[in-house]
């Protein structure tokens, strides 16, 4: 919407400040990489090399019939990265072609030419980006059933696999995940076990906070035997609760002490090592904690939440328990997202004014200037700094929402600057290159998820399902995976699309660069 607006406008010749987009181009690229850091250096784990080999495929693939097809109609400089970016959905590919540009790794061009090259990289993405979102939609949408493919069945089949729930997003609390505090009286029949005896009759959904004994509070050691008369609370599930009443003692007590517990939910970002890589279940949440996890977010896509899920570092597991063992537990696994408030700007900027710099040195071979580029170096910056944050969260501190907000911002300086810059150049590159360039970019949309889906299939023996929602993120199509979500009634593509969305923006970013190196 941006885009277009900023097209309608800058057609009739209103203009931007030039250093608006160059500050929306460096926070949208540096956020990019600051929140796949922590997923990036991680993601070799489970399926981290089938997702780099399906991300990396469709980015070769798109640039390589790009460079084809460009040569082959002799498009003007410029409408190459146009096009690619455009027809792969791709904004960090456009944004790091149109730097490349500015940077000199296309060449040395007067200020008139190098203006013309980045308009016509504008008005190139302007043309082709709508075409390449539609067209994965509807691939992603009729595809599968001209394939005869039943989606839901697939998606059971791969939960059933892997031990995965089929809902969509954060688990609905429940009486089996609402843990709540009472405290009853003990009974002749519930008295004469020890704790950890009766802990394991709870089959570890509960957990006993404290003991009142003879009017003293007891800590609840794992060898304490019950006696009749003792007073114990317990947080645990409404289902353990009706157990407890039945089996510890039908008396509930009204114990200000006992009952002086605050349930709570927090975000937990999972940071220490010896905890990335096990499944859910390892944790004990609610055996060790009476604690209970209801959602689990990565790389900002929900994903399904079950005792089998691989926990990776930088994940936020969403759990609700007792305060005070909930903090407990933040300490195993990493640390409170919310307790993170302020953004460490000082390290923000400075990781901007470094990417930049990197990006500033190139090397000449044969006559081609190669490096990273501006794009490139901010890329690599954020993903340093954010990988560096996960592992030490008393640096580089971007709470999400921060995180969120500024590269929005960053995306749509980005965005009107490229339509008020392209605007006055839309009509006559519309009728200079309009329906090849549009032709083209069915092609250059179909043909890499055409190759992927067979290396998914074929090569890499992928659900179809994971699969398709790996495709999504391999052409960073956000609409595209809310379709084959739809059409699965699951959540399980969401991690398909978190685990080649993060590398799909590396690569896609490196092949805007050297796409105008060439």
């Amino acid at each position: 919407g941006v885009l277009f607006a900023g097209l309608f406008l800058g057609y009739f010749g209103l203009r931007i400040a030039p250093g608006a987009q160059s500050v929306g181009f460096a926070l949208f690229i540096f956020s990019v990489g600051l929140q796949a850091g922590p997923n990036f250096f991680s993601a070799f784990r489970e399926d981290g090399k089938k997702y780099i080999l399906l991300a990396l495929s469709v980015a070769c693939v798109g640039l390589a019939l790009t460079l084809l097809i460009s040569r082959q109609f002799d498009f003007a400089p410029g409408f190459n990265a146009g096009l690619m970016a455009g027809a792969l959905t791709s904004t960090p590919t456009l944004a790091a072609a149109q730097d490349a540009v500015r940077s000199g790794l296309a060449g040395e061009l007067d200020e008139a030419a190098a203006h013309q090259v980045i308009e016509n990289i504008g008005v190139g993405y302007a043309l082709t980006y709508l075409v390449g979102t539609f067209l994965v939609i509807l691939i992603i949408r009729y595809v599968p059933r001209l394939l005869h493919m039943n989606l839901e069945a697939m998606a059971r089949t791969y939960a059933r696999e892997k031990g995965l729930l089929l809902g969509r997003g954060t688990t609905p609390t429940t009486a089996e995940t609402l843990p709540v505090v009472r405290a009853y009286l003990v009974s002749s029949e519930g008295a004469g076990k020890t704790i950890s005896q009766r802990r394991a009759e709870l089959n570890q959904e509960g957990i006993i906070l404290k003991v009142r004994r003879n009017g003293a509070l007891l800590d609840p050691d794992a060898k304490l035997e019950l006696l009749e008369g003792d007073i114990i609370s317990l947080v645990a599930s409404l289902k353990v609760h009706q157990w407890a009443q039945k089996h510890l003692g039908s008396t509930e007590i009204l114990d200000a002490d006992l009952l002086n517990y605050q349930v709570v939910t927090e975000e937990i970002v999972i940071l220490n090592m010896h905890v990335v890589g096990k499944i859910l279940k390892d944790l004990e949440l609610s055996s060790k904690f009476g604690c209970f996890a209801t959602g689990l977010n990565r790389s900002g896509v929900h994903l399904p939440i079950t005792e089998a899920v691989v926990l990776n570092k930088g994940d936020r597991l969403q759990v609700i328990g007792e305060e005070s063992r909930l903090r407990e537990l933040a300490e195993l696994l990493g640390y409170v997202e919310q307790d993170i408030e302020e953004t460490d700007l000082v390290t923000f900027s400075l990781g901007i004014v470094l990417g930049s710099l990197v990006g500033l040195v190139s090397l000449t071979i044969a006559g081609v200037a190669i490096g990273l580029g501006t794009a490139g170096g901010l890329l690599v910056a954020g993903l340093v700094v954010g990988y560096l944050s996960s592992v030490n969260p008393t640096f580089g501190r971007v709470p999400g929402a921060a995180r969120y907000l500024l590269r929005e911002l960053g995306l749509m300086l980005l965005m009107a600057s490229i339509g008020l810059s392209a605007g006055g150049g839309v009509v006559a590159g519309l009728l200079e290159v309009g329906p090849i360039i549009i032709a083209c970019a069915i092609v250059v949309t179909i043909v890499p998820i055409a190759v992927g889906y067979l290396i998914g299939r074929k090569l890499l023996k992928m659900n179809p399902v994971l699969l398709l929602g790996s495709l999504t993120g391999a052409m960073t199509s956000t609409p595209a995976l809310a379709i084959v979500t739809d059409s699965a009634k699951s959540g399980i593509p969401a991690i398909g699309y978190a685990g080649t969305y993060t590398f799909a923006n590396v690569f896609l970013t490196f092949a805007g660069t050297f796409l105008m190196s060439l």
